[in-house]
């Protein structure tokens, strides 16, 4: 599975959301996961998951599988040749050739990572509208100093949420923050012993460590410090840094506030390092479940639009079947 004729410009290197069973094609993939496994026989082979900004789909490597293995790691841009077929109700790629692209390779940078269609000012407007309003004058200096650092904007506008499960694509921590925002603002209204002021602060910066925690040159993946340190940890960080700066924000709010970010995911088994102990803990650890249980359920429904059956296939992180009625 070495090489191929050079790639040709003129070319249309399909998607995956586009591959029909049993037609040959080249294009252009990222390995999202590489895993060497052993068939009842014992013989190695290679698992892997290509991807490009419209899905990801299996593919086996059964012969020199450790050599590939070695050259085809996680985050490898490759061109395939294969053709799509069904495996248990789900497409998979019977491979005919794969490497690793080279500078002669012609496509789309932007085709492995997939990415929001929000414009990404919408959400900024609710963010930047929600801060306007605050009145605590320590938390205000907090937020419009995060709000004034362009560098730091920038990577916020790009960054997504997730790896795979809830906004996995650029631009899905704006879109998340800003969801959980609006959500925020209509609760105060009708909550009125919530701080609305700490809130705001705990879901702008709640998943700020995302921007550390996670990198997307050829695929969403963890970084070292994301993978070692955790999300969490990094924002709390870089949070506990910011507010050290201002004067204004007594010891009370900063632990407020901190505490915000810290258990933001609600449980200790889900890696929050401390549970909810507050009003606004309770309403921020709810809101970002509901905003990315919702999302990733979107994805679930779309990727299963169109296919037989009442149910969806079982679903790990969920640890069910979802319905998939007309209503859905």
């Amino acid at each position: 599975m070495a090489d191929e004729a050079a790639s040709n410009p003129q070319y249309a290197w399909p998607y995956l959301d586009e591959l029909t069973p049993g037609e040959q094609v080249d294009t252009f993939l990222a390995v999202r996961k590489a895993e060497l496994r052993r068939t009842r026989d014992n013989k190695p082979f290679l698992l892997l998951d290509l991807g490009d900004r419209t899905g990801h789909i299996k593919a086996n490597v059964w012969d020199d599988a450790e050599t590939f293995l070695k050259a085809l790691p996680v985050g490898t841009l490759v061109k395939v040749r294969a053709t799509p077929q069904e495996y248990q109700g789900k497409l998979e790629l019977k491979l005919h050739l794969i490497r690793p692209v080279t500078d002669a390779d012609e496509f789309e940078p932007d085709r492995f990572v997939p990415k929001t269609d929000r414009d990404p000012e919408l959400d900024w407007t609710v963010i930047r509208d929600a801060v306007k309003a605050v009145e605590h004058k320590g938390i205000k200096q907090l937020l419009d100093g995060l709000l004034a650092d362009e560098e730091l904007i920038d990577k916020f506008t790009l960054a997504p949420a997730g790896k795979m499960w809830h906004h996995g694509y650029l631009g899905g921590l704006l879109e998340h923050t800003a969801s959980i925002m609006g959500l925020v603002l209509k609760l105060c209204e009708h909550y009125p012993k919530l701080n609305r002021d700490l809130l705001v602060a705990g879901t702008l910066c709640h998943d700020i460590g995302k921007l550390w925690e996670l990198q997307t040159d050829s695929v969403i993946d963890y970084t070292v410090r994301g993978r070692l340190e955790g999300h969490i940890v990094i924002g709390a960080e870089f949070l506990q840094r910011r507010m050290d700066e201002i004067e204004e924000l007594d010891f009370e709010t900063r632990v407020q506030i901190k505490h915000l970010v810290l258990s933001h995911q609600g449980m200790l088994e889900q890696s929050s390092p401390v549970v909810p102990m507050t009003r606004e803990a309770f309403v921020l650890y709810y809101l970002d479940e509901i905003d990315s249980k919702l999302n990733a359920l979107d994805r679930i429904y779309d990727k299963h639009q169109g296919q037989p059956g009442d149910f969806t296939e079982w679903v790990n992180l969920l640890g069910r079947h979802l319905y998939k009625g007309e209503s859905q």
